[in-house]
């Protein structure tokens, strides 16, 4: 179902108008939370879910006083359930009347110590549960999912497994051609740093958790996203090589036919390039603004997100014969 066009169109002002300047200003421009923020933050509830595997994932609900249609929210890859980006999102959702589910993947958002086993990108069957299981509490008037970069991966693939309503924004759908471009992209110095710093930081505090099982200290000389997830899926993981890690959660040809969901990409995006979404199925409703870059989508100089008005309008559209 396509989303019907805005009122106002992505037009962000001329400063903002840049690919680079988005994602990085998206990242740490926004680390102050405006006072409708701070309040949604104060007013969640932790809820931890064990699925049929024995995993526990947790998540942070804002339910309405009463029966709403429930939103899922899943972050990207060594986000969290505060990310800026979710927090802004699930915010917007809740003013407009949505119930809100942000979820952390596995050793995300401070979770290390709740399974003994690593994360890994291509753990759907723990997500879908989760979310089952969510859809099925607290989703009386519909369950929809909303996911940002690999959690839009993660979305497309619910999507896939359940036929919820899913909405993916800038989602790395091609795992290998998103590693290339964070090492070696325009900017990729800065990516690279970025997410390495992070990654290993994730690998700390698993090894914190579990002294008995993980000694990381092969990782810490590794200098790029690439040689690190050659360690991580020789040493700690169940996969051959990377390649067929990669292949597990690839969605590009044909692993979305039949599947109906909508995307939103920016055609400047550093992190996922658009021209990977031109051949996806015609089930697979893409969306692309002319800048925007990855998760950012800044409208203006207070750096609130036009995408938050594009997921807010999705699910309405989603949800317009629901009362509210």
């Amino acid at each position: 179902m396509t989303v019907p066009p805005f009122d106002t169109p992505f037009a962000p002002p001329w400063w903002l108008a840049n690919g680079h300047v988005q994602t990085i200003f998206g990242s740490i421009a926004r680390r102050s939370l405006p006072a409708c923020e701070q309040g949604y933050l104060r007013e969640s509830r932790v809820e931890d879910v064990t699925t049929s595997d024995g995993t526990v994932l947790r998540a942070r609900l804002n339910l309405q006083p009463q029966a709403a249609p429930l939103v899922v929210l899943i972050h990207g890859w060594l986000g969290c359930d505060e990310s800026s980006y979710v927090v802004s999102a699930g915010s917007a959702l809740y003013r407009a009347g949505f119930s809100t589910a942000r979820m952390n993947l596995r050793d995300h958002g401070g979770t290390a110590h709740l399974n003994q086993g690593l994360y890994h990108s291509a753990r759907t069957g723990e997500v879908v549960d989760l979310i089952t299981t969510l859809a099925a509490q607290h989703g009386q008037r519909g369950t929809a999912v909303a996911g940002y970069s690999l959690g839009g991966n993660f979305a497309l693939r619910v999507a896939r497994a359940t036929g919820l309503p899913s909405v993916a924004v800038c989602p790395a759908i091609d795992p290998g051609v998103t590693m290339q471009s964070i090492d070696h992209g325009p900017g990729s110095m800065i990516y690279r740093r970025y997410f390495l710093r992070k990654w290993l930081a994730s690998l700390r505090a698993k090894a914190e958790a579990f002294p008995q099982h993980y000694d990381f200290q092969a990782a810490w000389p590794l200098k790029s996203v690439q040689a690190l997830t050659d360690y991580f899926v020789r040493e700690h993981s169940e996969f051959e090589d990377t390649q067929s890690y990669f292949d597990a959660y690839d969605l590009t040809g044909d692993a979305l036919e039949g599947v109906h969901a909508t995307v939103l990409i920016a055609a400047d995006d550093p992190i996922i390039p658009a021209a990977g979404f031109r051949a996806l199925p015609s089930g697979i409703d893409v969306i692309e603004t002319h800048t925007g870059g990855h998760n950012a989508f800044l409208k203006n100089g207070h750096f609130e997100s036009w995408a938050d008005d594009f997921v807010v309008a999705w699910s309405s559209e989603m949800f317009r014969d629901s009362a509210q």
